[in-house]
């Protein structure tokens, strides 16, 4: 996937004041040797970063870099040849306060079974939601997506790093949502997202994304994502039981006695309930785990 991305910048003939840093992080897995053989004009760094976070390595990347403009690309898309021309024009006519996106095509290994469908994120089903270039409402801005937006360092460095709390670890429990985050401090502070029709990435999604287990866990740290983000200051003020709200307790076991129920009696919509079940188990658990963390640094403070 990486030697495919940089390959498709490499043949973009990039102007001299481009840049590309690819940053690996976790266990090393052959990237530095990808990048030694794809030199990217004689543009491309190669940086390690040993933790595994994304967050923590994207933060890691802008501080190690001396760019004014910066796209953002994940390893496991494709991009069209003129993609970085389209982001750069756009950052010169608009300038900072503006930051971009553009759609996503879903490059699928098998159909998508219709009952997951609901639950799939964008990245596994595609989002192009117009043709034309337009400044987006910041009332029905969503959010672009990680693997495909830039944004002028200015406008990152006034609205902090990405959160550390969210993103993508080597834990199947970590929350989710480091860009979500980011754009939507963006937004706040008053920089204007520009959807870019022409800047489309084609995103590569394995078979295993359109298996129920491979949903179930993603529906689970969108849980644990909401928790982290917005339900812990909501529910703040709610009736405890064990450290985390009852109420959530009590749906989190109902909910689980009907998927036992439904796998009982093989009844239908039996993918909706378990779905349910996994984002209730994943908020459940992002409060277990938010009052631990609230536990030790109290205890942290008193020592």
């Amino acid at each position: 996937m990486l030697k495919r991305l940089l390959t498709d910048l490499a043949r973009a003939a990039l102007s001299p004041d481009i840049s590309v840093q690819v940053v690996e992080n976790g266990p090393r897995s052959g990237a530095q040797t990808i990048c030694e053989e794809i030199a990217c004009n004689g543009g491309l760094r190669y940086r390690y970063f040993p933790q595994g976070h994304k967050s923590a390595a994207l933060n890691f990347a802008i501080q190690d870099s001396s760019e004014d403009f910066i796209i953002f690309f994940d390893d496991d898309v494709a991009l069209p040849g003129n993609i970085v021309s389209i982001y750069v024009e756009a950052a010169r006519r608009y300038g900072p306060g503006h930051f971009f996106g553009g759609p996503l095509a879903a490059d699928t290994e098998i159909p998508c079974p219709a009952d997951l469908a609901p639950y799939l994120p964008l990245s596994a089903t595609g989002w192009a939601p117009a043709d034309r270039e337009m400044v987006m409402d910041k009332d029905r801005f969503g959010y672009f997506f990680g693997a495909n937006w830039a944004a002028f360092r200015s406008d990152l460095n006034a609205v902090g790093p990405f959160s550390e709390e969210l993103g993508i670890t080597a834990s199947p429990r970590s929350a989710m949502g480091e860009e979500n985050d980011i754009q939507e401090r963006l937004v706040q502070a008053g920089v204007k997202p520009v959807y870019l029709p022409g800047a489309m990435v084609h995103h590569h999604v394995p078979a295993e994304c359109y298996t129920p287990a491979w949903v179930w866990r993603r529906r689970f740290r969108l849980g644990v994502t909401d928790w982290k983000r917005t339900e812990c200051v909501e529910q703040a003020h709610c009736r405890k039981l064990l450290g985390v709200p009852a109420w959530l307790l009590r749906a989190a076991l109902q909910q689980k006695s009907k998927v036992v129920l439904s796998a009982m009696l093989c009844r239908r919509g039996t993918t909706d309930i378990r779905m349910q079940e996994a984002y209730l188990r994943g908020l459940l658990h992002g409060a277990w785990t938010t009052r631990r963390q609230q536990d030790a640094g109290r205890a942290a403070a008193r020592t």
